[in-house]
């Protein structure tokens, strides 16, 4: 008698937690991806329902990196102890690379988003959409490489050497179409709740 009881109680705790996490985590989720416009480059408008953090002011910008994650150069990059700083670095070490203007790449910008909008490729910062234009990533990059752009722009120049005798990057100052970098777990919760939804669908046949 008493098996049956846990079972039950089980099975219930189970479906409690199901909806709950299909409500709270996949449901906005998906709801912040399905929300993106049509113009693959940049949204028309200001996303209203992306900023999860309250104490965070909605804004009509957005925040941009000035130095591309795609670039080359001719030094290899120099690889710095994870527990360090971008500040600690930059006066003692340099940016890790043959470029002083360049992303040095260790995230302080990263760690202080409450956004959780940046993330780090090829040593260099980049801002998803998950951002909401907040600016707090702007106060502690030392290299002074983040700005906020309005919603509306859509071309930038992803550099701030303006002098191409002092680095072999081969991104230096072209003017590039300002892409939205996706949170890969996004997508993760997606296919979840489609399973979700899928089963669900079936047993309330």
């Amino acid at each position: 008698m008493i098996i049956p009881i846990i079972l039950f109680i089980l099975i219930i705790l189970a479906i409690a937690m199901l909806i709950m996490f299909s409500v709270y985590i996949l449901l906005p989720s998906i709801n912040i991806q399905e929300d993106k416009s049509d113009d693959p480059v940049i949204p028309q408008k200001t996303k209203k329902n992306i900023c999860f953090n309250d104490e965070i002011s909605k804004t009509e910008s957005k925040a941009v990196v000035l130095c591309s994650c795609n670039k080359t150069l001719s030094l290899k990059h120099t690889k710095f102890n994870e527990s360090y700083t971008c500040f600690m670095v930059k006066n003692s070490l340099g940016t890790g690379s043959d470029c002083p203007f360049a992303c040095i790449g260790l995230g302080d910008c990263m760690k202080i988003c409450p956004q959780m909008a940046i993330i780090i490729e090829n040593n260099t910062a980049l801002v998803t959409d998950n951002c909401c234009g907040c600016g707090k990533c702007i106060e502690v990059c030392p290299q002074n490489l983040i700005k906020l752009i309005p919603a509306s722009q859509k071309t930038i120049v992803l550099c701030k050497n303006d002098n191409q005798e002092y680095t072999s990057c081969s991104e230096i100052q072209k003017e590039k179409n300002i892409e939205l970098y996706e949170k890969k777990d996004f997508k993760i919760y997606s296919k979840c709740y489609k399973m979700i939804k899928k089963i669900s669908s079936i047993l309330l046949k």
